[in-house]
């Protein structure tokens, strides 16, 4: 099993106690070494690790969707509610109940998952950011088959009936809130645990890089609720994970991208 380096995330050599890259000691290592013991068995911890993150994945995408969209449908037939009230108010709330249990279940580690990072991590992976938000921005504007935001908002968007805020029916704020939480959980609930889980295996770090980002971008497809962002998400998501990754396992970075993404798109098309 691989043992990493707590501060550099390093895989340690046998035998190596403290890193030879940053002199960071490793108690992992250290039992390893007295006990003969080399953790757990790979196998049924990336099956443990992987089971957390698919059942919290899709209880929390899947079936919250698939709760407030019929309850939507219902109010609908009800009062005249359109298809995009219903697909925008059960991304708000099924999003909201995500976070908040994304918190409750994971507060005492999320410390944790802001790890500190060189000059040199935070300045290319600002970089790597910065160019990745043109970069979709323009493909945003190029084809109905890389959008930011689906169909159904973007014709929101458009439309003369747009507010900011409708507690009934659909607004640019439960969009806003929406699209930037479930962000927020899927980097926690997909990038984090995947990654992690996965690195527990033998896999190379290219074969968990792109593993990752592949099953990351399904959930957010199914979160949304919409194929046109598969392309948009898949860049999102494949930068992502190689910044994670690189920034010794720091998810600051991927959520402020994800956040400026929406927000930069969403000026746009207000302007």
């Amino acid at each position: 099993m691989k043992i990493r380096c707590k501060n550099c995330y390093r895989i340690l050599n046998p035998n190596e106690e403290y890193c030879t890259s940053c002199g960071e000691y490793s108690e992992k290592m250290h039992k390893a070494m007295v006990t003969g013991d080399y953790g757990p068995d790979p196998v049924a911890k990336f099956k443990m690790s992987f089971g957390v993150f698919a059942i919290a994945g899709f209880v929390l995408c899947g079936i919250f969707q698939v709760i407030f969209a019929l309850i939507e449908n219902k109010m609908n037939n009800d009062s005249g509610y359109t298809n995009l009230s219903c697909q925008t108010n059960s991304l708000f709330y099924s999003s909201i109940i995500a976070f908040i249990t994304t918190l409750i279940v994971f507060k005492k580690d999320l410390k944790s998952y802001f790890p500190k990072m060189t000059k040199n991590q935070v300045l290319g992976s600002t970089i790597i950011s910065i160019l990745t938000i043109a970069i979709v921005i323009i493909l945003n504007n190029l084809s109905n088959f890389t959008l930011i935001f689906p169909k159904y908002i973007i014709k929101y968007l458009e439309g003369s009936s747009t507010v900011f805020f409708d507690f009934k029916g659909e607004c640019i704020f439960k969009i806003v809130i929406g699209t930037i939480l479930s962000s927020i959980c899927l980097e926690i609930l997909g990038r984090k645990y995947l990654v992690d889980a996965l690195d527990e295996t033998m896999l190379s770090d290219k074969a968990i890089y792109f593993i990752t980002s592949i099953v990351v971008t399904l959930f957010e497809i199914v979160w949304i609720m919409s194929l046109e962002i598969a392309i948009v998400s898949l860049i999102i998501n494949l930068v992502a994970t190689g910044i994670y990754m690189y920034t010794n396992r720091n998810l600051l970075i991927n959520i402020i991208m994800r956040i400026l993404v929406v927000l930069i798109v969403l000026i746009i098309f207000l302007i």
